[in-house]
């Protein structure tokens, strides 16, 4: 039972797009043979959390586990929620604070809706206050075209209208390549507790017609079933291959950046990206003097490559929450237990994983420097002025923290 289509098996969408795609029948589904096929993936991406490509601490051991879990929710997601291109709707994005995948960015609000190229849409709407939002066609995995919303027109309250078509037209325009298969929405927040998201809606203003609702189709859930079983297998072999790469290329370092805009990336966003791995007494110094930027940040993940819970845990600083030291250097300390820093980089009691940073609209992509010291030895690393906190102000942060991601993100 081989799935067709373009959709790699590793992205959630690949779920969705199976409903239509592949040589799973009837029968397949009535005889428990596509059941039989996901709980197989399942097995073996347990198989995988048990061999010696995971880490083996207890902590990494639960949420690879629990990460299981995470990938299963965003699997019957798309499985259960429809799209249709030709009714479209701006719909939040299955990624959120709690269902993490792929190191999505702790800052940001997810969202979008099905296109194709056929159609011509409208999309309208609010700015907001947000720090940055984009709108990116993508085809596939693959981005096509992307824009800003401050590039736009924009009236003097805010408001936008943007058409997207495959030909061209007057006014703010996004062109539709021929493989269009998704509109993708990001907005970054700096200031959690204030900024206001933007208010976005689109619709079809011409194109093909929409298809009356049709009986559940049993070849189709069979299709899904498999496509569930190897999304997870997938997803887990996937990110685990892209954390060992970087891991061969050095331990506690930040490698070069790069732009994957043949992976989803936004054209004007370039990452840095490190792995790090600390034994309990050991610290991590990150240093580096952010360039002028839109918007920049630096995240943690597990070895799962989720982002490490950042509303219950500073694993995350942006360029408004960040303390830049008088000599213009962003130091950030990377540590089991709080080193009474501002800047500390909580791991959540995880052994490893990967880093990030984001360079957003910037006029460089700095490399940081790194160096592992005994926790002990962080207060002389640090200059003279260095922002320090107590632990009542500790927990005030994290209790702002918290009350931000419940603002941005409904459930």
């Amino acid at each position: 039972m081989q799935r067709e289509g373009s959709t790699p098996a590793w992205l959630p969408a690949s779920v969705g797009a199976a409903y239509r795609r592949g040589s799973a029948t009837d029968d397949d589904l009535l005889s428990g043979e596509a059941l039989g096929s996901m709980l197989s993936s399942l097995e073996r991406a347990g198989e995988t959390l048990r061999s010696g490509r995971a880490p083996r601490s207890a902590v990494d051991q639960a949420s690879g586990y629990r990460h299981l879990l995470v990938l299963l929710a965003l699997a019957a997601d798309e499985a259960l929620r429809g799209s249709d291109p030709y009714e479209p709707h701006i719909s939040p994005a299955n990624v959120d604070a709690v269902l993490k995948w792929g190191m999505d960015c702790p800052d940001c609000a997810y969202s979008g809706s099905a296109i194709r190229s056929d159609a011509v849409y409208l999309v309208r709407g609010h700015r907001g206050t947000a720090r940055y939002v984009g709108l990116q066609v993508m085809a596939g995995i693959a981005a096509t075209s992307n824009v800003v919303l401050d590039e736009l027109d924009l009236s003097r309250d805010g408001a936008f209208e943007i058409v997207l078509s495959a030909d061209e037209r007057p006014g703010n325009w996004m062109p539709l390549a021929k493989e269009a298969s998704s509109l993708v929405v990001r907005q970054f927040f700096y200031d959690w507790e204030n900024e206001q998201p933007a208010e976005i809606e689109i619709e079809c203003l011409q194109g093909g017609r929409s298809s009356q609702a049709q009986p559940v189709s049993a070849a189709g859930v069979a299709r899904q079933l498999v496509a569930i079983g190897e999304f997870v297998e997938a997803s887990v072999g996937f990110w685990l291959d892209i954390e060992e790469q970087g891991r061969a290329q050095g331990v506690n370092v930040f490698r070069e950046p790069m732009n994957k805009t043949e992976m989803g990336a936004a054209a004007e966003s370039v990452t840095v990206w490190g792995s790090w791995e600390l034994e309990p007494d050991e610290a991590l110094l990150i240093e580096v003097t952010p360039p002028e930027a839109l918007y920049w940040s630096v995240s943690l993940g597990n070895h799962w490559w989720e982002t490490i819970d950042y509303a219950n845990h500073q694993s995350s600083l942006n360029g408004f929450q960040a303390t830049v030291d008088a000599d213009g250097v962003f130091r950030a300390v990377v540590a089991h237990s709080d080193p009474g820093v501002a800047n500390w980089l909580d791991t959540a009691g995880h052994r490893q994983g990967p880093a990030i940073f984001r360079w957003v609209r910037a006029d460089g992509a700095p490399v940081p420097q790194a160096r592992v010291m005994q926790l002990g030895e962080v207060s002389r690393a640090l200059p003279p002025g260095t922002a320090v906190v107590d632990p009542e102000t500790r927990t005030a942060t994290i209790a702002r923290r918290r009350a931000g991601v419940r603002r941005r993100f409904s459930r």
